[in-house]
């Protein structure tokens, strides 16, 4: 039982320290220090919380997810739902994450759907290799990230200090570091709503994951204390990630200086720099600004350090390294889940589930190397993921699950308006493509309005 204990505590750890909590949640962390550090345990715990009934309704009766959904409490069609937001999150992470790579490498932008199809292969080939062994697999690959993000941290700070000579960067980057951990940094409404749907990404509510999680977990497994090691794992790692990003623009300001000031530079050049970092700064300083156009700021760092600075590469490789990983182990327990839900709804064997389920992933990834459809898709967890995120709970409060009905009935409607909320900002928003992203979003809950037709069918 502790193996076991330890081994769901990493794969759970694993799927949930993903691209988020490089692209997104520093971010908050930077703007709102402590404070928002404290006020984000909020959405962590209600994450927590829905995440331990979610998993403990499918260990206590045995049944699989659609079972569940099917014969307790008779909505089966959640399930469609939940695997197309399923689908939009693998295509998401898997776009992101291979974009990274292009930073090590050195190529184009418009190699990342090669660089995607080469991360969607290598998660199913290890899959289908575990077999019977797909909790040791995945767990063992969340243990070697865990790992290797806490010392990708360390090394980038070491790298940072080492490097950061100029006055002004080394005051730029004590700033963002000393912000993390600063009682007196402010709060605004709206940057706080947006840190409670980041939070909840995060954890990767929405996609029925820990549905499936409960259906295989033996029944002596404590999931409350596995829960509690996950727990302070996301909080030591999600500080980790802040403060190698915090590192890396304090690095960031010193190349831009030194390039901006460089005769040898082209003016072009010099001003797309400029444009660059100040997207930085914004990122670093402005709390307000939404999460969709913060999400690609990130990889505007590489591009300020390279050349700039000694020893850039190896902190970008770094950098970008610890991205990568961080969406590999998402993808894999995606994949994994989303075959196992897929093969349960349409009576599909394990490996022909594997395989639509990366076909799918890797075809809205690839299509995402457009930008308009990239937005319209990175819209949709920011408009709908927290009422996604309720509708995945509803099945929670079925008679036969009754334990803390009051408790997820009041997550649901916290997470309900929440999710109201963050669709007005969407269609209050300028850009039309950001305001299809949210209708593109609302068509995922469609399928829900079909319930009673897939009830007689099923009779």
């Amino acid at each position: 039982m502790r193996k076991i204990s330890f081994l769901m505590a990493f794969l759970i750890t694993g799927y949930i320290l993903g691209i988020w909590n490089f692209l997104v949640l520093p971010k908050y962390y930077i703007n709102f220090g402590l404070k928002g550090f404290l006020i984000s345990l909020i959405p962590m715990l209600l994450a927590l919380f829905l995440i331990y009934s979610e998993a403990e309704s499918t260990k206590r009766t045995r049944y699989l997810i659609y079972e569940l959904f099917f014969k307790i409490s008779r909505t089966p069609a959640l399930i469609f739902v939940l695997i197309m937001f399923l689908l939009v999150m693998l295509g998401i992470t898997t776009y992101y994450s291979s974009y990274s790579i292009i930073y090590i490498l050195g190529i184009a932008p418009r190699y990342v759907p090669v660089i995607a199809l080469g991360t969607i292969l290598v998660s199913v080939v290890l899959l289908l290799l575990a077999k019977g062994r797909t909790l040791e697999v995945i767990s063992v690959l969340s243990v070697l990230f865990v790992l290797f993000a806490i010392v990708s941290a360390v090394l980038v700070r070491n790298q940072a200090l080492n490097t950061v000579t100029d006055p002004q960067a080394v005051h730029y980057m004590k700033n963002a570091v000393s912000a993390i951990t600063s009682f007196g940094q402010p709060l605004s409404l709206r940057g706080v709503l947006y840190m409670f749907i980041s939070v909840l990404m995060s954890f990767g509510l929405g996609a029925g994951v820990y549905y499936v999680v409960g259906s295989f977990t033996p029944e002596e497994l404590d999931l409350r204390k596995v829960l509690a090691a996950v727990f302070v794992l996301q909080i030591i790692l999600s500080f980790a990630a802040a403060f190698t990003v915090a590192y890396s623009l304090g690095a960031a300001y010193q190349g831009f200086g030194k390039a901006f000031h460089s005769p040898n530079i082209p003016a072009e050049e010099s001003m797309r720099l400029y444009l660059g970092f100040q997207d930085l700064r914004e990122y670093a300083t402005n709390s307000e600004k939404s999460p969709m156009d913060s999400i690609e700021v990130f990889y505007s760092i590489p591009y300020v350090l390279k050349g700039n600075i000694a020893n850039a590469s190896r902190l970008i490789s770094l950098l970008m390294l610890s991205l990568y990983f961080a969406g590999l182990t998402t993808i894999i327990v995606l994949i994994e889940m989303g075959s196992q839900i897929l093969s349960e709804v349409m009576q599909l064997g394990r490996n022909r589930s594997l395989t639509l389920v990366a076909l799918l992933g890797f075809l809205l990834s690839a299509v995402m190397v457009i930008g308009d459809i990239r937005t319209m898709f990175l819209v949709v967890p920011f408009s709908v993921g927290a009422i996604i995120a309720a509708i995945e709970a509803y099945p929670l409060l079925s008679e036969e699950l009754a334990h803390n009905r009051g408790a997820v009935a009041g997550t649901m409607i916290v997470l309900f308006l929440m999710g109201l909320l963050t669709l007005y900002y969407a269609f209050r928003a300028l850009g039309t493509t950001v305001k299809i992203g949210a209708l593109l979003g609302l068509v995922l809950l469609v399928p829900a309005l079909m319930n009673s037709m897939l009830m007689k069918g099923r009779r």
